[in-house]
């Protein structure tokens, strides 16, 4: 049976701008081929067992030929499997996914487009440049900054006397001979024109200036590539619209989450964050004891309650069996995932009470045996090393203690020596702990709850900004 291709748009970076169609196809594809461009945090939205090919290409240097990416996609469909080519932007915006498309209907290989924001738009937006304006540009033109192959040129006459904003994508190699152009066909010297690089990311930046100097100012700044190059009157605005959030420019890395409200308050303050992979959870075949021999039972974490659930439930049980029982969490956390499911914990603590008989339930690699100890289930740690230099990242922000165990899996010793230049944030006394053990050796940033992370966040961003006022 073929399977399906899909060519999916990633959009600029920032993993909240990929559409929801996009992320359920990442969700549901068996093997995913993504470019260079693409934000590595997109990945986490795979299946644990799913295939990753890294096609990447650099400037001038294509790590895997075009012809050869066509004919892997053309193999895995054949072979039954759903097949995503992640793109950065839109596939349809410069993104040859229109030559891929006729090579798949060429093989009859079933394929779709999810189309993706593309830079053009977005990029300008997030350093608060419209690209259409009513007193300013009435229309926008994207064109690319890259020759064909046979050598063809650029309709200079025609690109310097369109009205409206001019976006060349792909553009920084040819930055001065897009300005020379220009200004020889008709537009002015003293044309507005500001560069984006890695728009909406952490690592955004922007320089503007004119056709004039804007080359030598990008050099100045060490802009290059991927950039946008915007040119037009639209750039005048980019001090009156550009966002004013308390994080804007912070970088965290934290675990993904499918429902995180962390991530979702960071962004909503500016912050720009990526994921590290957690953990995947495989139940275990579970030899349910008799339930009249226990009167506590001691969860350690709420997956080894969901996992025991689904045992009961296979067996002909449910939580009805569990009635006389006494509940005790081994922390907050666990306590309020539990009352999420309707169980109200009698304690908190993270060892049994001296009286009565207790059954402990947890993950089969946390150090228990003994009879009275039940693995409902097993931590599988993804492979995935983690993508980025930890020091580009202002703080590690770890919400539990297994977030710990699933980051330093796959932690290099460089790795370690990178994370002294972060701020390392445990969410509560078992966390820092937890990082204690993992040898995680430099002050750690002890917060309750999602408010006090921000808090602590802020605080840091305040006490930054003053240090390089004084410093300035």
């Amino acid at each position: 049976m073929t399977g399906r291709v899909t060519l999916l748009g990633a959009g600029p970076g920032n993993p909240e701008l990929l559409t929801l169609l996009g992320k359920r196809r990442l969700q549901e594809a068996d093997v995913v081929l993504y470019d260079r461009l693409i934000n590595p945090s997109l990945l986490a939205f795979m299946r644990a067992d799913a295939e990753r090919v890294d096609v990447g290409k650099l400037p001038r240097f294509h790590k895997v030929k075009q012809s050869v990416i066509n004919q892997l996609l053309v193999d895995y469909a054949r072979d039954g499997k759903q097949v995503v080519r992640l793109k950065a932007g839109d596939p349809y915006v410069f993104g040859r996914g229109g030559e891929e498309g006729q090579f798949l209907h060429q093989h009859r290989v079933k394929f779709e487009i999810v189309p993706g924001l593309t830079s053009a738009i977005t990029g300008l937006a997030a350093v608060g440049i419209p690209i259409t304006h009513r007193d300013y540009a009435s229309s926008f033109h994207v064109i690319t900054g890259h020759h064909q192959a046979d050598g063809q040129q650029l309709d200079w006459p025609n690109i310097a006397h369109q009205e409206g904003t001019l976006v060349f994508l792909m553009g920084m190699a040819a930055l001065e001979e897009i300005c020379t152009q220009l200004v020889a066909n008709g537009r002015t010297a003293s044309t507005p024109v500001a560069i984006i690089q890695w728009a909406t990311q952490w690592r955004q930046q922007m320089v503007t200036g004119t056709l004039a100097n804007i080359a030598e100012r990008a050099t100045a700044k060490k802009i290059g590539a991927p950039a946008l190059i915007v040119v037009g009157n639209v750039v005048t605005l980019t001090q009156a619209l550009q966002p004013e959030l308390s994080l804007q420019g912070t970088h965290v890395l934290l675990p993904y989450s499918a429902s995180s409200r962390l991530f979702t308050k960071l962004q909503d303050r500016g912050a720009t964050a990526d994921f590290y992979e957690r953990a995947t959870s495989r139940p275990l075949a579970v030899t349910l004891p008799d339930w009249q021999s226990y009167q506590e039972l001691l969860v350690l974490d709420s997956q080894a309650y969901d996992a025991l659930l689904t045992a009961m439930v296979d067996q002909g049980q449910d939580q009805r069996q569990l009635a006389r029982l006494s509940f005790t969490a081994a922390n907050q956390a666990v306590a309020k995932r539990l009352r999420r499911r309707g169980i109200i914990v009698d304690a908190v603590q993270s060892t049994a009470a001296t009286t009565g008989k207790t059954l402990t339930i947890g993950e089969a690699n946390q150090g228990n045996t003994g009879e009275n100890f039940l693995a409902t289930y097993r931590a599988v740690v993804r492979s995935t090393a983690i993508s980025w230099p930890l020091e580009q990242f202002q703080a590690i922000i770890f919400p539990s203690s297994a977030s710990v165990h699933d980051f330093v899996a796959t932690l290099t010793d460089t790795q370690r020596q990178q994370m002294l230049h972060c701020t390392v944030i445990a969410m509560g006394n078992q966390v820092a702990r937890a990082l204690r053990q993992a040898g995680i050796t430099q002050p750690i940033v002890q917060a309750k709850t999602i408010d006090d992370v921000i808090d602590q966040l802020e605080s840091r961003r305040v006490s930054h900004d003053k240090n390089s006022n004084l410093n300035s």
